[in-house]
């Protein structure tokens, strides 16, 4: 592999695709352009899932309020729904008043502090640790019997996902239809319109196709 390969990417990253390559340099640099592509492609479809989600889950939290308030992002709603001083309510917490800094003015719209929520803050809204507080009012937005567990995984797993490939890693070929699937069916608790645009729009399958 020329240097010049060797110093963009390191040795260890480019070692996966020589590897995968059969020890075929050009192949290898196709390989990991390929991956590059799909990796983008699927941060597309996460970009797409994640607004259409964070924005029904916040329809369900808005159920939260009580007279006087206007959003759950607020203190005071804020504390009824992460409660306490446990570990993983402070840090959702937390994270609300980092998203809100980053906004960078005085009086934040709420959406503008959604949009500076990380994906992993949307998945742990239906973890065990909030069954009588936040899923209480997202489970009346989402589809009757939706099982908190099984979403609950689900997210976890297409948030380990997104990370991989937002921090560029190989992609996960064997993950990649599932994650799709994933997607789409909680995409439906959005609406099946939403859950076929999403389809519609993505590239993922066509790259898969095409590795090199």
């Amino acid at each position: 592999m020329d240097a010049w390969v060797v110093e963009w990417l390191s040795a260890d990253r480019i070692r996966k695709y020589i590897i995968a390559a059969n020890h075929d340099d050009a192949r290898a640099l196709r390989l990991y352009e390929w991956n590059a592509n799909l990796n983008a492609a699927l941060l597309h479809d996460f970009a797409n899932f994640e607004v259409g989600l964070r924005n029904l889950y916040d329809r369900g939290l808005r159920l939260s309020l009580r007279p006087a308030e206007s959003h759950w992002l607020e203190p005071y709603p804020l504390q009824r729904l992460y409660p306490g001083s446990g570990k993983g309510n402070v840090r959702s917490r937390n994270d609300v008043a980092r998203a809100r800094f980053r906004v960078k003015v005085p009086h934040p719209s709420p959406g503008a502090i959604m949009a500076e929520l990380t994906f992993g803050f949307w998945a742990n809204m239906t973890a065990r640790r909030l069954e009588s507080t936040t899923w209480q009012y997202l489970k009346q937005v989402l589809p009757p019997r939706t099982d908190r567990q099984q979403l609950h995984e689900s997210m976890v797993e297409l948030n380990n996902t997104r990370n991989r490939v937002a921090h560029h890693e190989p992609a996960d070929t064997g993950n990649v239809e599932l994650t799709l699937r994933r997607m789409r069916r909680i995409a439906t608790y959005v609406s099946p319109d939403f859950a076929d645009y999403l389809d519609s729009k993505s590239k993922v399958r066509s790259i898969t196709a095409a590795r090199p």
